[in-house]
């Protein structure tokens, strides 16, 4: 007997079933008179819904998706319109529950316009390739907040409960009694009312799309030009919110949000140490001659692939990523001012951006440290005891195209009703004057030289000009003899007046201008459709 003539035997039987036991229902008088005495409400919960998680433009980032879900009173003609939308192998698991007799909640691919199925237009809160799916978090499998957003703001969030529910007039045995009325109740709308976000659903999108092309363990921040507002982040891998079990033991951890995880740095730290020297007194002119090499207290520290610059003043210094011009020149400022430039830069602290959802500090050696003329020299080109989130650096490379004011980065803006009116508001960040305005735009002179003509070069943009810096960041781990790198990429746009921070991070790669330029350089020619 082939599958197709098997599932409409069992439907045929079923329906039988069910037409037998109506009858005997109607004819044995004495059931009938119990029944009626019996008969009592039988209340079926279709959905529950959640607080609603927004962009900074009232865009839904939870529930934008709708999914069918129907109320089903068991009988020959609702298994009939079933069979006709469901495929066989459904039908033939749904048997049992049919047969049962009692209400039932089913999902279907579509609406079905039969007497006993009710059909109703629910959120779907994840679709299965979701968006920000490492700010958002997930729920666990009583419908709590377990990570992310979802758990830091789980009071507000199920607090902000809908339902819809159907209510039967049924027997003893929870059958619907026919002929009476069935109530819906529907408040679903409750679930409008929730958290708003800084994100901009539309530029999430974009690095979600340039991280996907380029990035295969890594993370992409993008900060709003002052304010500091997180208008992007981005982590991959990504994970499945509706299947978050199958990843818990994955190789590549899908589940750790990268972009607010500590990593080696390497040269995009210089842009730190040229701001800490530019703001001791150092001249932009300050020149050194590079070979390849340069000795610190017997140990010799080489530019990337030993790599002799020549004589190179501090943008070309920049712009060609030289690290023995930055070994150098640290050793003329006072260790105490490069910490404490570092440390207003962000560095070294951790940024809260929700209640119970934090950024890593990261890592800074010790003003003792720094005393160790070898720790200085790793110091000065962002390698050693020092790590930082790429949160971290796109908060400094803000400060510097915010006129060398520092802004802790924000995630959230408020909180909205129903009506999606403002019931809440974050606080405005009071920036902080870190490095002189002068300062500032003589760094931006230097990021510009590096994506015009040095190593920032294969990210720049076409169209609005930019600054950038890279960075190849040595981690001392290797796999088959061969050194384990971490890539960064950081910068802003247009380069006249800045609008965007994007800050590229990938474990491994080839250099953070190979590995990453590519992918600022999409961001920015998007984005610059829009702003233009």
């Amino acid at each position: 007997m082939s599958k197709r003539a098997a599932t409409f035997f069992c439907v045929f039987m079923l329906g039988m079933f069910l037409t037998i036991l109506m009858v005997y229902r109607i004819s044995n008088g004495t059931e009938l008179a119990q029944t009626a005495e019996k008969q009592s409400s039988y209340k079926l919960t279709v959905a529950s819904t959640r607080g609603t998680v927004y962009d900074c433009n009232l865009s839904a980032l939870t529930g934008a998706e709708k999914e069918y879900v129907a109320a089903v009173v068991p009988g020959i003609e609702t298994t009939a319109a079933l069979s006709r939308v469901l495929p066989a192998e459904r039908m033939e698991s749904l048997y049992e529950t049919l047969s049962e007799g009692r209400p039932f909640t089913l999902k279907l691919p579509s609406k079905v316009e039969q007497d006993g199925i009710d059909v109703f237009a629910i959120q779907n809160r994840y679709p299965d390739s979701g968006i920000a799916v490492h700010i958002l978090g997930y729920l666990d499998g009583s419908g709590k907040g377990a990570a992310g957003i979802e758990k830091a703001y789980d009071s507000l969030l199920g607090g902000n409960q809908g339902r819809i529910t159907v209510t039967y007039k049924v027997d003893a045995l929870n059958h619907v009694l026919a002929g009476e009325k069935k109530q819906i109740s529907d408040t679903s709308d409750f679930g409008k009312s929730g958290v708003v976000l800084t994100l901009d659903k539309y530029i999430q999108t974009v690095a979600e799309q340039a991280a996907d092309r380029y990035l295969t363990k890594g993370a992409i921040v993008i900060l709003e030009v002052p304010s500091g507002k997180i208008r992007a982040m981005v982590s991959r891998p990504s994970y499945n919110q509706n299947d978050v079990a199958s990843v818990l033991k994955a190789k590549n951890s899908p589940l750790l949000n990268r972009a607010v995880s500590s990593y080696s740095v390497g040269s995009v730290f210089k842009l730190a140490a040229a701001a800490a020297a530019l703001e001791y007194g150092i001249s932009p002119d300050y020149t050194y001659t590079c070979t390849g090499g340069i000795d610190v207290d017997g140990g010799i520290f080489h530019c990337y692939n030993s790599e002799s610059h020549g004589k190179q003043n501090m943008k070309q210094a920049v712009a060609n990523s030289c690290n023995t011009y930055f070994v150098n020149l640290m050793r003329q400022v006072p260790q105490e001012n490069f910490l404490n430039m570092v440390r207003s830069l962000g560095f070294g602290q951790s940024f809260e951006l929700a209640p119970g959802l934090s950024s890593d500090a990261g890592a800074l050696p010790t003003l003792k440290s720094l005393g160790v003329p070898r720790a200085l020299a790793n110091f000065s080109f962002g390698q050693g005891e020092l790590t930082a989130t790429p949160l971290q650096v796109a908060a400094m490379t803000n400060t510097i195209a915010s006129d060398g004011v520092f802004v802790r980065p924000t995630l959230y803006e408020g909180t909205v009703n129903g009506q999606l009116e403002y019931t809440g508001r974050a606080q405005l960040q009071q920036g902080t004057r870190v490095i002189t305005e002068k300062n500032a735009g003589l760094l931006r002179e230097f990021m510009q030289a590096s994506i015009e003509g040095g190593t920032s070069r294969e990210g720049k943009p076409d169209r609005g000009g930019a600054g950038a810096k890279t960075a190849t960041a040595q981690t001392g781990k290797y796999v088959d003899g061969t050194e384990l790198v971490e890539s960064w990429f950081t910068g802003f746009f247009p380069y006249d007046e800045p609008r965007y921070v994007v800050t590229i991070f990938e474990e491994g790669g080839d250099g953070g201008g190979r590995t990453c330029g590519p992918a600022f350089k999409e961001i920015a020619d998007e984005l610059y459709q829009v702003i233009g």
